[in-house]
């Protein structure tokens, strides 16, 4: 079974009970493309904890935060070591090893010990400590791009703020060159929806890695103030990294920077459009930012993340048989009632920790830089824009996939 496949199953394997059966398209579902968060909520009230959907060739969902947080502690049974370039490692079989070990996404197609080893070097330079360091290069960013919206009174917020403001900053800290934001915005996209077929998707990775290795080549010559030099000096297990790994760490760089932080600013200034009153409170008092961020973090979850069942195994009364595939929906176990009461409520300062950034050894590591780009950005929007609403006359769009996303967002002030 694969999550990447695209088709839908003739038939349910024998293993799956009927009543665990649930159909849900994660890329195609027309009430996650009308309302993405709604039907993360929709799906906790209607689908079994855990269900199995015959959708994109067949694979679990699992849904509530406990089984999410049981799953990722245990890595043993739930392997992430699969993913090579947005695919199965089987189906890259007849490659050389070389060839796979150059698309593994680094550390996350890593299983500790593994992943300890890759994840280290990363800790570092992306603490909150070393990020802090960025504050004012984001603060300016934000302004420059203020400056060209704000007398027109409208804009539409996704391609004008949300795409260029973290992209732009990311790969100025990656070391990537600036001036191809769209063409990297557009691989970035494609890599992560699941309506790309594998051998598309094969074809992106390629696209990546070849423009992420020519960086690495520069680097190798000339070391620059950037991560990918910093990587190259680093050590894993008292070695530097090979130039497959990387490869690996840049291509998850590459995808975490382009994504994750542009759709969560999206779905956030969404939500202010949508409530004056929570915009003129944090208006009125910045402090309350920080709780705030969080709890539109929560509301609004981007990423989900598969893994590969290694042995029969039953998880909270369901049985997995090895070569399942499980993706853990982390936007939707944000809006589980056990973990968190009244989901659907925006409650300031909730002490319960959201799903956003998952959980355990695969737990974001550019989430603090995500949490600075955020804070910066709210800072002086909420100081420099007028009373902002969504624009009557044009919806917002959404796109499903392994992230939700938007893909537009216009906005009106006066």
């Amino acid at each position: 079974m694969s999550a990447f496949s695209g088709q839908k199953l003739d038939e349910i394997p024998a293993h799956v009970p009927p009543e665990l059966v649930y159909e849900y398209d994660n890329a195609r579902d027309p009430r996650m493309l009308e309302d993405p968060h709604a039907r993360m909520r929709s799906i906790i009230l209607e689908a079994p904890p855990i269900f199995f959907s015959p959708y994109n060739g067949g694979q679990w969902f699992v849904t509530r935060k406990k089984a999410i947080v049981d799953i990722t502690m245990n890595p043993a049974v739930y392997s992430n070591a699969f993913l090579t370039s947005g695919q199965h490692a089987e189906e890259h079989a007849g490659e050389n090893k070389d060839a796979q070990q150059g698309f593994m996404m680094l550390p996350i197609a890593a299983d500790p010990p593994q992943h300890t080893a890759y994840r280290a070097p990363l800790n570092q330079p992306l603490s909150a400590k070393s990020v802090a360091g960025l504050e004012a290069a984001i603060r300016t960013m934000t302004n420059e791009l203020i400056d060209k919206v704000l007398a027109a009174g409208r804009c539409d917020f996704f391609s004008e703020i949300a795409e260029p403001l973290p992209v732009t900053l990311f790969m100025k800290l990656a070391g990537m060159p600036t001036d191809r934001l769209a063409e990297f915005r557009h691989l970035a996209t494609q890599a992560t929806s699941a309506t790309v077929d594998a051998a598309t998707r094969a074809g992106v990775f390629k696209q990546i890695a070849g423009i992420l290795a020519e960086t690495i080549k520069a680097r190798q010559e000339k070391r620059e103030d950037d991560l990918i030099s910093y990587l190259l000096d680093v050590k894993i297990n008292g070695r530097n990294p090979t130039f497959q790994e990387m490869l690996g760490y840049s291509i998850t760089l590459f995808l975490g920077g382009l994504e994750t932080v542009v759709n969560a600013l999206s779905f956030g200034v969404r939500h202010l459009a949508r409530d004056q009153e929570l915009q003129a409170k944090l208006r009125a008092d910045p402090s309350l930012l920080p709780g705030a961020i969080e709890e539109l973090l929560r509301l609004y979850g981007i990423a989900s993340t598969v893994r590969q069942v290694m042995r029969d195994e039953v998880c909270h009364g369901v049985q997995f048989k090895k070569g399942d595939t499980v993706l853990l929906l982390l936007p939707a176990a944000n809006y589980d009632d056990e973990a968190f009461p009244n989901p659907e409520q925006f409650i300031l300062d909730r002490k319960e920790q959201h799903q956003t950034f998952n959980t355990g050894p695969h737990r974001c590591v550019g989430l603090n830089l995500a949490r600075l780009e955020m804070r910066v950005f709210y800072q002086e929007w909420l100081k420099r824009v007028p009373p902002f609403r969504l624009d009557p006359e044009k919806k917002p769009q959404f796109m499903g996939g392994f992230n939700l996303a938007v893909t537009s967002l216009p906005l009106v002030w006066s």
